[in-house]
């Protein structure tokens, strides 16, 4: 550690004995100290020169007060501030303990209970000081300190006050009000309008450098904040994450939300949805799991999601609801799966003819988005139609074909995941207009030849003349109907040979263009394979 400035020795001299540096920062340098007139010890933080001459001294002292009027069981309180020279300073009492930041760096991980725990106290003394109209804006660990096990925030207000004091002239300084990790994006992106939420984001980034081991590294997206879940954790955070109760992930989501509306609106609901995190829900054993989950199969199978499927990290995410930990899940999940491979359409559908051909695989192999345009050039080719991409989730390819009224409709979705890649068809149509419109007219007509005989009081010639019209129309009506259905079937038959052609090639390009599954999986933005319904 450097040693004291002779100068600042000398200023504070008689008030305050100092005796070592103790730490250093971005905006000051913390010294021990002895306060000479209450014998105790005590921390003196001296502004950088660079820092303190960039703003105004009498404005810095005046939002200083603010703070030192802040009494809380989790805050440091300020003692002191003042003025030695060209220097700016402020006293607090000294902790003997170590800082969060010391905790972090010697156990690398801190425990769920742990954490949830320093994190409500940090949340309470955050959530007091917000009451009174004071944001942090530089919650960090290195700012919470551990005394006799428990957080102490510092440092309350001193970003505000260095801000508010520096106008323009702080920025030229070049001194960063904030820490890279915890800052919120729009504290990064200068804007001066902070509030509570703010620390809101902050105080989340440490929570999850506590459970992980490192800060997020980047700020989740408006998809994230959609589905619940750090679709952009490296796979290393990603481990550590699965091992933690779904719904913990969904408050950090949620927290480090980019706009700060979709944020909690406090800190302490955040920390209040960690510890019903934390408190989980009722626990059942493997056997229960793939009771559950076998059952939920079977009920999405036959009421689909929107989706069309839950994804893995979507499972996992229900489960940890009820207490089920998401290495049983997957292990479930290959129990259950099925890989479906295509058949000849069998009798059923309308009078006997099947209109819809539903195909799945799942090949042991993963391709790249960059060779989507070979896969959509084989569909248009195949198939004779341009088609139309739809929104998906993550990387996934979905095509579909032109909505045409009641007429045939095919869907196709190829989606790489972990390893594997899953490509699913569905052609379907509605049923043929010609089966429905020539028997119903048929018997229209039968129906109008009896009613108009009867009513004209024809006689037994008569009646028997339409009685071998109506023999005669149904036998028309037969021999449509058999006709109508063997061109059908022909026909679907036919459709069946195009669609399951192109499955087949499509299949044929994963396998040869993915990555075997051997290999360890890309990254997938987080979001894992899907189970086949």
């Amino acid at each position: 550690m450097a040693a004291v400035p002779d100068s600042l020795r000398t200023a504070l001299e008689g008030r305050y004995r100092l005796a070592r540096v103790i730490g250093s920062g971005g905006m000051a340098t913390v010294y021990l100290a002895h306060d000479v007139r209450y014998g105790r010890e005590v921390a003196v933080k001296v502004l950088r020169p660079e820092l303190a001459a960039s703003i105004g001294t009498d404005r810095f002292l005046r939002e200083i007060e603010i703070a030192a009027q802040l009494n809380h069981p989790h805050i440091l309180t300020l003692i002191e501030s003042g003025e030695v020279g060209d220097l700016l300073y402020f006293v607090m009492p000294f902790v003997a303990g170590e800082s969060l930041r010391e905790l972090i760096s010697r156990r690398h991980r801190i425990g769920l209970d742990t954490t949830v725990t320093l994190v409500r106290e940090v949340a309470d003394a955050l959530s007091y000081a917000h009451r009174r109209g004071v944001v942090h804006r530089d919650v960090k660990p290195e700012n919470i300190l551990l005394s006799e096990s428990h957080a102490v925030v510092t440092d309350f207000g001193i970003a505000k006050a260095v801000a508010t004091a520096g106008g323009p002239n702080l920025t030229r300084s070049g001194v960063p009000l904030g820490t890279p990790g915890y800052m919120s994006p729009e504290q990064a992106a200068g804007r001066t309008d902070l509030d509570l939420t703010t620390d809101v984001y902050s105080l989340a980034c440490v929570a999850y450098e506590m459970l992980v081991g490192e800060t997020p590294g980047w700020w989740p997206t408006d998809e994230a904040v959609r589905l619940r879940r750090l679709i952009d954790a490296p796979p290393h955070h990603r481990e550590v994450l699965d091992l933690l109760p779904g719904s913990l992930e969904q408050a950090l989501v949620k927290a480090m939300a980019m706009r700060r509306e979709q944020r909690f609106p406090s800190p302490s609901d955040f920390a209040a949805a960690l510890v019903r995190s934390r408190a989980g829900g009722t626990s059942f054993d493997d056997v229960q799991a793939r009771q559950i989950l076998a059952r939920a199969a079977e009920i999405d199978k036959t009421q689909p999601s929107q989706s069309d499927a839950l994804s893995l990290g979507g499972l996992q995410q229900i489960a940890a609801e009820v207490g089920i930990a998401p290495e049983h899940v997957r292990e479930a999940i290959e129990d259950v799966r099925v890989e479906c491979r295509p058949s000849e359409p069998g009798p059923s559908g309308f009078m006997g003819v099947q209109h819809k051909i539903e195909l799945e695989r799942f090949v042991e192999a993963e391709i790249s988005p960059r060779d989507y345009g070979m896969l959509l050039e084989e569909i248009r080719v195949t198939l004779g139609e341009i088609g139309e991409l739809s929104e998906t989730l993550g990387t996934s390819l979905a095509w579909s074909s032109p909505s045409k009224g009641t007429g045939r409709k095919t869907q196709i979705l190829v989606s790489p995941r972990g390893g594997r890649t899953r490509i699913r068809i569905t052609d379907d149509e509605a049923v043929p207009p010609g089966i429905v419109f020539i028997p119903i007219t048929t018997v229209s007509l039968i129906v109008l030849g009896i009613t108009g005989a009867v009513l004209d009081g024809a006689g037994a010639a008569t009646m028997a003349t339409v009685a071998t019209a109506v023999g005669t129309a149904g036998l028309t009506f037969s021999g449509s109907w058999y006709a109508l259905s063997k061109f059908t079937k022909r026909q679907m038959r036919r459709r069946f040979a195009v669609i399951s052609n192109l499955f087949d090639r499509l299949t044929g390009h994963a396998e040869r263009l993915g990555v075997s599954s051997q290999t360890p999986p890309s990254r997938n933005n987080g979001i894992s394979e899907e189970p086949a319904n």
